[in-house]
């Protein structure tokens, strides 16, 4: 069973609501985006929002479903997840392949959300 109760704070089912619309559109938003999308309240609202994050990475693992934290990502750089978003993959048992970077991992993981949000 995915992780999605109704009984939720209102910025944990605004959360649920984004990501699935970012599959859908096949898209990607940014931590401080979704956190002010979602109206996580303050303080450490940032730190709040990857929590949820993670709990939802262990439950869509757990139910061998693709993972709706993957849309989620920092602002700079590569535009991939924060290194807790793979540290938490590889707790949960989402392994790489064969010398897979992070960027590569976190496109696999992607691609895959996105062909279930078809």
């Amino acid at each position: 069973m995915r992780h999605n109760p109704t009984n939720a704070p209102i910025w944990q089912q605004k959360t649920h609501a984004i990501l699935a619309e970012c599959a859908q559109a096949k898209t990607t938003i940014t931590y401080l985006q979704l956190a002010e999308q979602a109206e996580i309240p303050s303080p450490h609202r940032i730190h709040q929002l990857t929590r949820f994050l993670e709990s939802l990475i262990a439950s869509d693992a757990a139910g061998g479903h693709p993972l709706r934290a993957a849309v989620v990502v920092s602002k700079g750089g590569e535009k991939i997840p924060a290194q807790g978003f793979f540290d938490c993959c590889q707790h949960c048992g989402i392994r790489r392949e064969h010398d897979e970077s992070d960027g590569a991992l976190h496109a696999r993981l992607l691609a895959a959300l996105y062909d279930k949000a078809l």
